[in-house]
């Protein structure tokens, strides 16, 4: 995997570039990722695969009342409409989860099925998505996909 960092010569120049990258994430947003992001109400789930790493992040965003009431130290829902979900993580180097913030344009949503399911499942890695007794999961992450289009 290529990584490029970028330097900046101060804090402005820094937040300016931020500001740019996340409206152009914000802007290739798929009508899947929009209301996912747009649903602030319910507990959604969604599906970041990173093959590079042989790694699958099976997500669940809390919803603005779950935040507001644990007192985050940000506001809810201006970071949602920013395009961050915030909540838990799960993965096979995570099963217990870890909180924090992913932007909706990283990931899929997901149904609470399939997210119940690759928690059986233990949360299975890419690789494993590959064979036999993760098929279902397979299956049911590509019709993930299609349908966020």
């Amino acid at each position: 995997m290529s990584e490029h960092v970028q330097s900046f010569d101060n804090l402005d120049d820094m937040m300016a570039a931020m500001a740019a990258n996340e409206d152009m994430a914000n802007a290739q947003l798929t009508p899947g990722q929009i209301a996912l992001r747009d649903d602030t109400g319910h507990t959604r789930y969604w599906v970041r695969a990173i093959p590079d790493w042989d790694l699958v992040i099976y997500g669940e965003a809390d919803t603005i009342l779950t935040l507001k009431a644990a007192g985050v130290g940000f506001d809810p829902v201006d970071n949602r409409e920013r395009g961050y979900l915030t909540g838990r993580g799960y993965s096979a180097h995570e099963p217990t989860g870890e909180y924090g913030d992913t932007h909706v344009f990283d990931v899929i949503p997901i149904s609470d099925t399939v997210f119940r399911l690759a928690k059986t499942l233990e949360w299975p890695t890419y690789s494993m998505l590959f064979e036999e007794e993760y098929r279902t999961l397979a299956a049911l992450l590509a019709e993930s996909e299609r349908l966020a289009l």
